[in-house]
């Protein structure tokens, strides 16, 4: 997905409110700088994870985040739902805060995207988050198949930055 494409089509149904705020603020700010000749840009990050995500939301969580307390509160089975196969990109917070710096050191003025050049799968995010925390589950990962149609790849265009 390049910058170019966030305006085509419909957000995703699960953050339908939150995908057009963000298209909102674009157009807000675009529309500002045309008009007063100022130099805002919008930086569109990838999913991203990190030590102060909220682990105690039951219902509101980012993936990373979800997965982790999954796994925790898991002893003989972790059940994902969906096939496992759609592909995302993820970013520690950490580290879109150093790009943040740059674009601002660097005077960057330009609106782009910020993700690594990588996918990972639901399943194998599932897999390294187990082998990483050691985590030995009786059955494995289960995977729930929802009957909605799922969004296998998600992948930020990066030629920009």
């Amino acid at each position: 997905m390049s910058e170019l494409d966030i305006h085509k089509g419909p957000p995703a149904p699960t953050n339908f409110s939150y995908g057009y705020s963000k298209r909102a603020m674009a157009v807000q700010i675009d529309a500002h700088n045309k008009q007063y000749g100022t130099k805002y840009n919008y930086l569109i990050p990838c999913n991203l994870f990190g030590e102060h995500d909220n682990f105690n939301h039951t219902t509101k969580m980012h993936f990373i985040t979800a997965l982790l307390k999954k796994i925790k509160d898991s002893d003989k089975d972790l059940l994902l739902l969906g096939t496992g196969n759609p592909l995302r990109q993820f970013m520690y917070a950490g580290d879109l805060a150093k790009i943040l710096i740059e674009v601002i050191d660097k005077d960057i003025t330009e609106s782009f995207n910020i993700a690594p050049d990588w996918n990972y799968s639901i399943n194998e995010m599932a897999e390294k988050t187990l082998d990483i925390l050691k985590k030995d589950l009786n059955t494995g990962i289960v995977m729930a198949i929802s009957p909605r149609e799922e969004n296998l790849k998600t992948r930020i265009d990066l030629s920009f930055f």
